[in-house]
């Protein structure tokens, strides 16, 4: 036997082991890939877009030091800006009409201990995600609502974002991608007989004017006369002088 064999057996063992592991992990927590769950009310929208750290940072700095690694203190200091990142290339619009996410937007960071995380690493970044929600109130009935990424140029074109909307138990899959990046969802309530009636039930009621308090004369009566007494008797007695 080749006393090359064993050193070729141990490289080739290496190698599949290696591949093995680049697979599984590409499988487990794929870089290119992120989630956004839409649950859509008659009169309110929850959006919550789930993000890994590696797709943050291709969208806006996080990195202020440039040390290539993350910091706790460094995250949330970017939360204004990635919130503001996602209100201009994640459009919207409700009942046809241009809307925005607004600047209230909750972050939660999921793994454990977040506040006490050393500095993290490049390696790590595409392993650990962050859920970025927003709430928006409808002061009308929500009918339908339009969604499209224009977060591509930055993120690159393999990105995909799997969109899942659920609603009074339904949930449909939506695929986002650079080839399909915008859907528009019909919540069905305009033609929802029962939230109609309760729409014609409980109308919008202007808010009713304040009335100043309506105090009674009768008690001001006594005072009244006797100012009138006492300026009868000073007119009287200027007369006579």
């Amino acid at each position: 036997m080749s006393i090359l064999a064993p050193t070729i057996m141990k490289n080739w063992l290496r190698f599949v082991i290696l591949g093995f592991a680049i697979r599984h992990s590409a499988t487990a927590h794929p870089a290119d890939q992120s989630e956004m769950q839409v649950k859509p009310a008659p009169h309110a929208l929850e959006v919550r877009f789930t993000f890994n750290l590696l797709t943050v940072t291709k969208c806006v700095r996080v990195d202020a030091d440039g040390d290539q690694k993350l910091t706790v203190d460094e995250l949330r200091a970017a939360e204004p800006l990635f919130t503001r990142y996602l209100n201009e290339h994640v459009q919207l619009e409700v009942n046809q009409k241009p809307a925005s996410w607004g600047e209230k937007a909750r972050f939660d960071y999921l793994w454990p201990n977040f506040t006490n995380t050393p500095p993290m690493p490049e390696i790590e970044y595409a392993a650990r995600n962050v859920d970025v929600s927003f709430v928006l109130p409808q002061k009308v009935l929500l009918e339908d609502f339009w969604i499209a990424f224009e977060i591509f140029e930055q993120t690159g074109t393999l990105q995909t974002i799997r969109g899942v909307y659920e609603q009074d138990g339904r949930v449909l899959e939506v695929p986002f991608s650079f080839q399909e990046p915008e859907y528009t969802y019909d919540t069905g309530y305009a033609d929802d007989p029962f939230i109609q009636q309760a729409e014609k039930a409980a109308p919008e009621k202007a808010p009713e004017s304040v009335k100043p308090p309506e105090w009674p004369l009768w008690p001001l009566l006594p005072c009244l006369l006797a100012l009138i007494w006492l300026w009868s008797r000073t007119s009287a007695r200027h007369r006579r002088t």
